[in-house]
């Protein structure tokens, strides 16, 4: 089974999309870090609270002894936060996918050579795995894009391909 660990940014997008549900339906094991968790806002956690209690998302503790190696880790990319660099490391830990839509944390891991993915990727996960319909996926990108992450810039080119492509699924 394919292990992803999640850092705060897809968390948070999924939350106010409203599609955890969705996500969690994926046939991926779903990790974070304690970390990540205390970046989010109380109304977020209480969300990923079922999800954490079903054992569907684990969270990570990270040790003192952990913690000096993502500060040494923060050392190479000083613009990484904390929460970014315990996400990395866990990733690279247990050799799974870094969900991630940070630009800097992206670039590193695909120098470091971990597997990396975001939010386009996950819609398609979701898409291909039917959790979500290719009406709502096309829906809820719109939403993300627009209204709940507009910040995020996503490429227009690709998200308009991906919502031709789920009309004519």
């Amino acid at each position: 089974m394919t292990i992803v660990v999640n850092d705060a940014n897809i968390l948070i997008d999924l939350v106010k999309l409203e599609i955890l549900s969705h996500f969690f339906g994926l046939n991926f094991q779903f990790c974070t870090t304690d970390l990540v968790l205390e970046e989010l806002h109380d109304y977020q956690k209480s969300e990923l609270q079922a999800y954490i209690d079903s054992g569907q998302l684990e969270v990570h503790e990270i040790s003192e002894i952990q913690l000096e190696d993502i500060i040494e880790i923060r050392l190479q990319k000083p613009a990484l936060s904390e929460q970014d660099c315990s996400a990395f490391y866990q990733a690279e830990k247990l050799k799974a996918t870094l969900l991630t839509s940070d630009n800097t944390l992206r670039k590193f891991a695909k120098i470091k050579k971990l597997d990396v993915h975001g939010h386009l990727w996950v819609f398609d996960q979701m898409v291909s795995a039917e959790t979500l319909t290719p009406s709502q996926a096309t829906l809820k990108l719109d939403e993300l894009c627009l209204t709940v992450n507009p910040k995020l810039n996503l490429p227009k080119k690709e998200c308009d391909l991906r919502k031709r492509k789920w009309q004519n699924d």
